[in-house]
């Protein structure tokens, strides 16, 4: 991982090169290291190193990219020289903007160096217990964790200048026994103290023993609660989908009647606030986004007003807005307590593991489809009364913010299709949720 003096060497000999009217140096390294087991027994182990560098120069309204994954002097010749004639070559851009000039970025504390000198070891140790716990229950256990070390930096010639270094580790296990009953968890941290591979394991472990033999539901809509994973999935698409260009051009589901938006509309109930703030503690983000904009502590939805929408620097311009760029973390306000504590209060439903192979029906309506998996139960009175098969569902996040009825306290979780370590959401307790067909998955 580049050290924060090489990196800043590095951005300031671009900008000494370039002969471009404008220039931005985007420069990126990371060290990962993971570890995959399958069948309780390791299966892959690696450790890489890679550097991205980008440069984008411009000539007049005229601008392109370049970029290569090495630093000797040959290639930094290289990859402004391509920028360079790419630009040169390149139509006018209709939206150009000047570059940024100074800025002022959060202090990000994200970042571990026990992480990245000595993670290999706690991911073979965390991974090690997993194994060992499936085996003596006569289960199987799969499970992949990786740790990244990660250092950026961002410079042009007006002043603006960047640096930022972080570490996260993820990890996730699926458990599967003899008779077809299947569970899953993960953990996520900035470090790889922070990853609970003993409570993954007896969760996974828990849902295994606990699926089997499900009993057949009939699809339909259902009082739901959804666990943390399933909840980082559907507002992770919600917070990306909250964009002021496409509510104004009438494309999304933040469009109003007569050209306006949603913007400050009362849409969901009062316990709802989601944040982004790069210097949570809870789930850390990056201090810069699009263009090198700084992330500023925000407020996306406010006791379920619609707050903000993310507006990239054409656009501000051309309304007369401030620009904001895309959130880079996730923070849900929850309630209290635990998914137990959900469960032990909800006469009748359905509690759902996590949500997989999401993708888009409708843009404008925000309706995904998907499937669940590796645990699904059918609650009575209170209590986890016996598995249920698998289901397609169809819904959508607006839906299940506005159907709210009870939040556990909010905790860092990942979407089940991501490694993602940057958001922190409640499990959901929802008054009705679409199971709309069996599926025959595990």
């Amino acid at each position: 991982m580049l050290s924060e003096e090489r990196g800043r060497t590095l951005v300031e000999q671009l900008l000494g090169l370039s002969h471009a009217d404008e220039v931005q140096v985007d420069l990126e390294s990371e060290e990962t290291t993971h570890l995959r087991f399958a069948r309780n027994s390791p299966s892959t182990s690696g450790n890489a190193s890679d550097v991205t560098l980008s440069v984008k120069s411009w000539f007049g309204k005229r601008s392109a990219s370049a970029t290569v994954n090495q630093l000797d002097e040959a290639a930094l010749k290289q990859v402004l020289e391509r920028s360079e004639h790419l630009a040169k070559l390149a139509p006018e851009d209709s939206e150009y903007v000047p570059n940024l000039g100074a800025q002022s970025y959060p202090s990000v504390n994200a970042y571990d160096d026990l992480t990245r000198t000595g993670g290999a070891h706690g991911m073979v140790e965390g991974s090690t217990l997993c194994v060992e716990q499936a085996r003596k229950l006569g289960l199987e256990a799969a499970g992949f964790t990786i740790a990244r070390a990660r250092s950026s930096f961002i410079g042009n010639r007006n002043g603006l200048r960047g640096s930022h270094r972080a570490t996260e580790v993820s990890f996730s296990e699926t458990v599967r026994s003899p008779q077809a009953g299947s569970g899953w968890a993960a953990s996520g941290a900035n470090s790889i103290a922070g990853v609970d591979y003993a409570r993954c394991s007896a969760t996974a472990i828990g849902k295994a023993q606990r699926s089997v033999s499900p009993r057949p539901l009939a699809p339909g809509k259902y009082v739901t609660i959804l666990e943390p994973a399933c909840v980082a999935s559907l507002m992770r698409s919600l917070l990306s989908s909250m964009n002021q260009r496409s509510a104004d051009e009438g494309r999304s589901f933040f469009s109003a009647a007569g050209g306006q938006t949603k913007l400050g509309q009362q849409l969901f109930p009062e316990q709802v606030t989601i944040r982004s703030d790069p210097a949570a503690v809870a789930a850390p983000g990056a201090p810069w986004g699009d263009s090198g904009l700084p992330q500023l502590p925000r407020t996306w939805v406010d006791q379920g007003r619609i707050a903000d929408l993310a507006c990239d620097r054409f656009w501000a311009q051309k309304t007369g807005r401030q620009p904001i760029p895309l959130a880079s973390n996730l923070l849900m306000s929850g309630g209290s307590g635990t998914v137990a504590d959900l469960v032990s209060s909800t006469e009748r439903g359905v509690l759902i593991t996590s949500l997989w192979y999401i993708v888009s029906v409708n843009p404008r309506t925000l309706l995904y489809t998907g499937l669940t998996r590796d645990g699904v139960f059918w609650i009575e009175n209170g209590k986890i009364a016996y598995p249920v098969t698998n289901f397609r569902w169809n819904d959508s996040p607006v839906s299940v913010l506005s159907n709210i009825d009870g939040m556990s306290e909010s905790v860092r979780a990942s979407p089940r299709e991501s490694t993602a370590t940057n958001i922190s959401v409640p499990a959901l307790r929802v008054k009705e949720f679409e199971l709309s067909s069996v599926s025959d998955a595990v």
